[in-house]
């Protein structure tokens, strides 16, 4: 995040720096939107000179921290709702579950049962080919 903030502040200054040499050298020729980007891009470059990073780090710290402390109760209340809903949710859910195990406990039974007797009849052809030992 320091990366970022820093290669904001080059990049804005550079181009501030070349925007308000352009004004300097150019400036009869200029249309007035070139002269108020470069005025902006000057404020900009003078704003962020302003600014100092631990200064910006604790504003945002601050900002983090009441933004937190105003979000916190709409979270408790939100989840105070929530959480009837999903039991609610949970008991309406539970007998569906057990009606769909309910029917397909058979189907995997049969499945395990058909499974075990090919593998022993896989075994047992096995044993019939190998060689006695």
């Amino acid at each position: 995040m320091k990366f970022s903030l820093v290669a904001a502040l080059v990049v804005a200054l550079a181009i501030g720096s070349q925007a308000a040499s352009l004004v300097k050298r150019e400036a009869a020729e200029l249309p007035p939107e070139v002269e108020k980007i470069a005025s902006y891009f000057q404020d900009l470059i003078q704003n962020l000179k302003a600014l100092e990073t631990p200064d910006l780090a604790n504003r945002a710290k601050t900002y983090l921290e009441e933004s937190r402390a105003q979000l916190m109760p709409v979270v408790q209340k939100l989840q105070e709702q929530l959480t009837p809903l999903s039991s609610n949710i949970e008991e309406q859910v539970e007998p569906l579950a057990a009606s769909v195990r309910a029917q397909i406990t058979p189907y995997t039974n049969l499945m395990q049962s058909q499974i075990e007797d090919m593998l022993k009849f896989v075994v047992d052809q096995t044993k019939a080919i190998l060689p006695p030992q």
